[in-house]
């Protein structure tokens, strides 16, 4: 593996047992520590990565995806043909793509919500800050510099809803995985419907 994937893989590891021992044990019955030792990193090494305890177990990068966004920011990405909504679906699916889709570990969030309710709220709030980095990169791209814009923010938060009506579809327990369409394609597909709802009123054409 690259330098990258590696890298990608154990950050990966530290968030799938962080989230593990957190179903196990409570955001309070184990340390860093334990952790680090069961991963097999050192403690500098997991603050190379995440910045607290919760933010592994809500798998909160440092610095995540900022490269990418300076990438984007500067027209660069994806292709620089696309319209601004179909840009940033086109940039979520590359990410996923890198990062991958994962039903399983999916199925671990949602364990540890039930466990730590209190961590919804901390993944609300990190989830804002990241629709801000994004919506800061789609105005640059777009030009979209006036302060009282506020197209950027409009597209960015359609494009949230648009991965949230994705994702409740795609890791719902009755969605056959194998039968359905993956991920991306299901996530192109609801890009179409609004687009038609939006415009015509009419159903979506491929």
């Amino acid at each position: 593996m690259s330098t990258t994937e590696r890298t990608r893989a154990l950050r990966r590891r530290m968030i799938v047992e962080a989230r593990r021992s957190t179903i196990a044990h409570g955001l309070h019955g184990f340390t860093i520590e334990q952790l680090c030792e069961t991963v097999g990193v050192s403690r500098r090494t997991f603050f190379n990565h995440f910045a607290s305890k919760d933010d592994a177990v809500l798998g909160i990068e440092i610095d995540a995806n900022d490269d990418t966004l300076v990438e984007y920011a500067a027209g660069r990405a994806v292709p620089a043909d696309l319209d601004p909504l179909a840009s940033i679906v086109a940039l979520a699916i590359e990410q996923m793509h890198l990062v991958g889709i994962d039903r399983a570990d999916e199925a671990l969030v949602r364990q540890v919500f039930e466990r730590e309710p209190a961590l919804v709220a901390r993944f609300l709030s990190a989830t804002d800050v990241q629709l801000a980095k994004v919506t800061a990169a789609v105005a640059t791209r777009f030009g979209w510099t006036d302060p009282t814009d506020r197209r950027a923010r409009i597209v960015t938060e359609a494009t949230a809803a648009l991965l949230k009506v994705t994702a409740e579809t795609y890791f719902d327990d009755a969605y056959d995985e194998a039968a359905g369409p993956t991920f991306d394609v299901l996530l192109t597909e609801n890009l179409r419907l609004l687009r038609a709802a939006t415009t015509t009123g009419q159903e979506p054409t491929a």
